[in-house]
């Protein structure tokens, strides 16, 4: 009984192969049957703006001077192009993967009236690039630099426009597109909500399948870290094979006024996401940008509500119809209502009853790219997200919105459930309000006992880095977190567990004859036992081992430069035997956008060579 048209961006890929005409500059792709795309969009209520067609083209260093490869243009500068053409496309855009560019070596994408130039810096955190649409139905793809010692990118993708309906080129500026009775999110109905409009944000959807946009709005956890959690629609990625990486998110993407702009506003962009939960039945996602460029400035983190029942009052969005600036969307004084029947969408999927909020526009309207912002309501929390309904600009907009509190926790596990994520204190609220906040960066992980895997408490972990150090208590689950400088790709950690404790602990003679054996062949130890026996830290197991642990047990000696208590991480290499095995261990980060960066420990008791001591 309710309407179908659910916001889906891309459905069913359009494939084609490509036939390379003439050695070097010339590609030349088949004409995209336009008819059968149309014939999939209606079928599929798909919106989609563009379709993909599989490349396979990667320039080689050597042959200097072959046509179609690098050729030597001026000094030590090497230049290297290359041209498609896709009959019919009103736009064009390429994806490049194992992009590895030299230092000062360039890729620019361009056509007769513009280009667009990228460095390795621009490549997602799988080294990929996605250029963007140049309009026209041909573009030159270009390197320029120093010669490179191997292949320095491989296309493995051009996506074509065929919907000008639903994308507008760059001569026309990629805004003003969205409905007419569409509202600026900086007219007067949105005057007082500075905060949430700027965590409002266009999201570039890239699925195996094309290319689309959707909505999403930052959102609060209550460890109030910052950490760039990003809420928008399950459906966004729904049914595709979502390239997360190549997902960039845009803010401040609007009109300084009510106006509409004479000029398109550059947006601030952060380009990679990661999925971290998803439900159907409430169509809620959560998304965390990877961008390290996010935490060098303050965000504004929306609050939430996970209230049973309608919400009274006025409901605001923001959202990004079409993928045009930034507009507003706002309630009559109703509220939103519980949708008490199911909803049958036309790409199949069934909205269970009382999934979904109903609500109707007083202001505004939504569109294709609104997906998955959020719903306000007079506190300024958040209480649902945009699913899709019936969008009209002369006969009124009713929506169809996930509840956000069946989204915190109706999910089977930690992927289908917001509370993991947004409650990583665990302490239950019902309520949390938004702020502006400074992401910060942090190392957490859980130490337990090597032999039984208990959880140990009381281990302090310190993690070093040029000029500072920081040093955290496991509690008595075993877990320690702590923050490190957003800035440095690279840090020492180490751990120290009761080191003025019982030098003798767990350490007897049984431990002797173990060893003992060991050594004449008649038993054998097990990697950790042998990390423990090894008492003087001389990476082998001998006769002096069993004299420093007799002496300990005398209470005549010390473990010299042994910890008492060995702390090491998950992970760490125990074959051969290392010596100064407490000795702090250094991280590099491939990836310094990782927010919480996970390193698990385990203690062993020097000279507990049979293993029975506990932590």
């Amino acid at each position: 009984m309710y309407p179908k048209n659910k916001l889906y961006l891309t459905l069913l890929s359009w494939l084609a192969v490509a036939v390379l005409c003439g050695q070097s500059q010339g590609l030349s792709l088949p004409a995209p049957d336009l008819d059968l795309l149309a014939r999939q969009d209606e079928n599929f209520n798909n919106p989609r703006f563009s379709a993909p067609i599989p490349l396979d083209i990667a320039p080689v260093p050597t042959g200097v001077g072959t046509p179609g490869n690098f050729t030597n243009t001026e000094g030590n500068i090497y230049q290297w192009s290359q041209t498609f053409t896709v009959p019919k496309a009103h736009g064009l855009g390429l994806f490049i993967d194992e992009l590895d560019l030299p230092e000062g070596g360039s890729l620019s994408l361009s056509n007769r009236l513009e280009a667009k130039t990228f460095t390795q810096s621009d490549a997602s955190s799988k080294n990929r690039l996605f250029t963007g649409f140049l309009s026209g139905n041909e573009v030159t793809l270009t390197y320029r630099g120093p010669l490179p010692e191997s292949t320095p990118f491989h296309v493995w993708r051009i996506d074509h426009v065929y919907r000008p309906d639903l994308w507008a080129d760059d001569s026309t500026k990629e805004f003003g597109e969205s409905n007419a009775c569409q509202v600026n999110a900086n007219c007067s109905a949105g005057d007082g909500w500075e905060n949430e409009k700027s965590g409002a944000a266009r999201i570039n959807v890239i699925v195996a399948e094309g290319v689309g946009t959707c909505s999403g709005n930052l959102i609060n956890n209550t460890a109030q870290d910052g950490r760039p959690y990003l809420l928008t629609g399950f459906h966004c990625m729904d049914g595709f094979t979502p390239l997360y990486d190549l997902w960039s998110a845009d803010f401040e993407y609007t009109s300084t006024d009510c106006d509409n702009p004479a000029t398109e506003p550059e947006p601030v962009s952060y380009l990679g996401m990661e999925f971290r939960a998803g439900l159907q039945a409430t169509d809620f996602m959560l998304l965390e940008i990877v961008d390290v460029d996010f935490a060098t400035e303050d965000h504004y983190f929306a609050g939430w509500d996970r209230a049973e029942g309608r919400v009274d009052g006025t409901i605001r969005h923001f959202h990004h119809p079409r993928g045009d600036i930034q507009k507003i969307g706002v309630s009559g004084p109703g509220g939103m209502d519980i949708l008490t029947t199911r909803i049958n969408w036309n790409s199949g999927v069934v909205t269970p009853p009382s999934h979904h909020f109903r609500m109707d526009y007083e202001i505004g309207s939504f569109q294709v790219g609104s997906s998955g912002s959020a719903f306000f309501d007079d506190n300024r929390r958040i209480r649902g997200h945009l699913n899709g309904g019936n969008a009209s600009c002369t006969s009124g907009t009713e929506a169809f919105v996930g509840r956000f509190n069946l989204s915190w926790d109706t999910g089977l596990g930690d992927t289908a459930q917001l509370a993991p994520w947004l409650d990583p204190l665990g302490a239950n609220p019902m309520t949390m309000d938004g702020a502006s906040l400074v992401s910060k960066r942090f190392v957490s992980g859980q130490v337990v006992n090597g032999l039984n895997g208990q959880p140990v408490s009381g281990a302090r972990i310190t993690y070093a880095w040029p000029g500072g150090s920081e040093t955290y208590t496991t509690g008595a689950d075993g877990r320690y977190r702590g923050e490190r400088p957003a800035t440095e790709p690279a840090f020492a950690i180490s751990g120290v567990f009761r080191e003025d404790g019982p030098l003798d602990e767990a350490v007897d003679v049984g431990d002797l004859i173990t060893i003992r054996r060991a050594i004449l062949g008649l038993g054998d130890l097990s990697i950790e036992g042998s990390v423990a026996a090894d008492a003087n830290n001389s990476g082998t197991i001998r006769v002096s081992d069993i004299t420093l642990i007799t002496r300990v047990i005398l209470g005549v000696s010390d473990w010299n430069d042994r910890p008492n208590w060995l702390v090491i991480p998950v992970g760490f290499p125990l074959d051969p035997i290392p010596r100064d095995i407490g000795s702090a261990v250094g991280i590099a980060l491939e990836n310094a956008g990782v927010y919480d960066l996970p390193v698990d420990f385990y203690v062993l008791k020097t000279g507990d060579a049979n293993g029975s001591g506990g932590g």
